[in-house]
């Protein structure tokens, strides 16, 4: 028996093997959102999955979207801090399957594509999505986005709930739990709606023209006590300027054309009149100017005798 004991164990490790090589990685959480005419007209998919803690790093990704969405608008790996980083991935088509393939280089992923939305010509939209579990899903939910001008929406099989969200649109969620790999399941989501509106519209403020604000009164007064006082300022400015112009050109004019006066002779002693002994203030005209030969007083051209002693002028 002892003999047989190791071929036991080889056998029993045999056994095993094939079922742990099947094991995979586990998707602890996946979110599966599904947007119709939100902002382009078709359905934006969106997968927000993540693999379980325990998950070896990088993990090794493969996702299936069916081969008629042409690629994927985003692949992205959730950071430390929570943001979206650009994730790289290939794709290759299986049958009517595109596989995206990426390594994931933390927990967290998500993944975009847009799909074709059937309308019909009275404006009713029905769209079929099925998802097949690409990994076992410890938690499953799905929400339809209702758009805000759609009427009657109706999803097969019927939701877990329908109810606002913060965004004020109308969501349809169902939660499924745990799924396992390969699994299917199928949804149509139909609603009328008569106009091409897409619901990231309702979310941006048309711009509007700028308009002047309308002062009230006392603004207006403000603004007018402002201006005058302006107004004023510069036409004393300008009248200053003027007259200041006029002065000088009308003092140019004035002025002798003839050079500076000429040295006058001045008396000498404390008397009127008096001159020392044996000096006389010559009589002079300088440029036309005369002086009294007694005390040197200026004299006008027709003066006879002087203004300031009297004695009579004498001529040159």
């Amino acid at each position: 028996m002892k003999r047989f004991a190791p071929i036991i164990a080889i056998c029993i490790v045999l056994l095993a093997w094939p079922v742990q090589a099947q094991e995979g990685p586990i998707l602890s959480d996946l979110e599966i959102a599904l947007w119709p005419e939100y902002d382009r007209p078709e359905v934006l998919v969106i997968y927000k999955g993540m693999f379980a803690p325990e998950t070896p790093l990088p993990v090794p990704v493969e996702i299936r979207i069916p081969a008629s969405v042409g690629q994927p608008t985003a692949v992205a790996y959730v950071g430390e801090g929570g943001q979206l980083l650009n994730q790289p991935n290939t794709v290759r088509v299986e049958d009517d399957w595109l596989v995206v393939s990426f390594e994931l280089p933390t927990q967290g992923f998500q993944l975009e594509y847009y799909d074709t939305l059937p309308v019909s010509s009275t404006g009713l939209r029905e769209y079929t999505y099925t998802y097949v579990a690409d990994y076992p899903v410890s938690d499953l939910s799905v929400e339809f986005q209702v758009p805000p001008t759609a009427e009657a929406a109706t999803l097969e099989p019927p939701s877990d709930s329908v109810a606002p969200d913060s965004d004020g649109l109308l969501y349809h969620r169902s939660n499924l739990g745990s799924v396992t790999q390969g699994e299917e399941q199928t949804w149509t989501f139909a609603y009328q709606k008569d106009d091409s509106d897409l619901t990231v519209s309702a979310f941006v403020q048309p711009e509007t023209a700028a308009t002047a604000p309308v002062p009230s009164a006392a603004t207006g007064s403000d603004d007018s006590s402002t201006v005058l006082i302006f107004l004023v300022a510069f036409v004393t400015l300008v009248a200053v300027g003027g007259a200041a112009f006029w002065l000088g050109s009308r003092t140019q004019s004035m002025a002798p054309e003839s050079s500076p006066p000429s040295k006058r002779y001045k008396r000498r002693g404390s008397g009127r009149g008096d001159r020392p002994q044996g000096q006389e203030f010559p009589p002079s005209r300088v440029r036309g100017v005369f002086f009294c030969h007694q005390c040197g007083a200026e004299q006008r051209p027709d003066a006879q005798f002087c203004h300031e002693c009297g004695t009579a002028v004498r001529g040159e």
